[in-house]
């Protein structure tokens, strides 16, 4: 049985309702106000890629775009979506680590192997 999702006209609230079949003639009226002036929305997706695919993306030239290698802040926005496009190959823990050496980058402290220099911030 198939999930849909509805719009409603009267309150423009969107809902899912389970469906018997592809062509159910039963009303479906909507949960919060119980009109039935609703009718079917498009839903979002989401595509799988493959590995191979989701490292392809991260080396588009595109994912460049806007970056500043001379601001710490835009480098952290570049790092963390390489880092939400990686997942879990990432670890848990990768937006703190970007957050740290932004810190540290902008108060002028150093790590302990050389800090941020090998990332040519320094």
């Amino acid at each position: 049985m198939p999930i849909y999702e509805y719009a409603c006209s009267q309150c423009n609230g969107r809902f899912q309702k389970l469906v018997a079949g592809f062509h159910s003639s039963a009303a479906i009226n909507c949960p919060r106000c119980g009109s039935a002036e609703v009718r079917k929305a498009v839903s979002r997706f989401a595509v799988m890629q493959s590995e191979e695919a989701r490292l392809e993306s991260l080396a588009d030239p595109s994912a460049f775009g806007g970056l500043d290698e001379n601001d710490p802040a835009s480098i952290a926005r570049w790092a963390k979506k390489m880092g939400q496009a990686m997942g879990e190959d990432a670890g848990d823990d990768w937006e703190q680590v970007v957050d740290e050496m932004v810190e540290e980058e902008l108060s002028g402290k150093r790590g302990a192997a050389g800090g941020t220099e090998d990332l040519g911030w320094g």
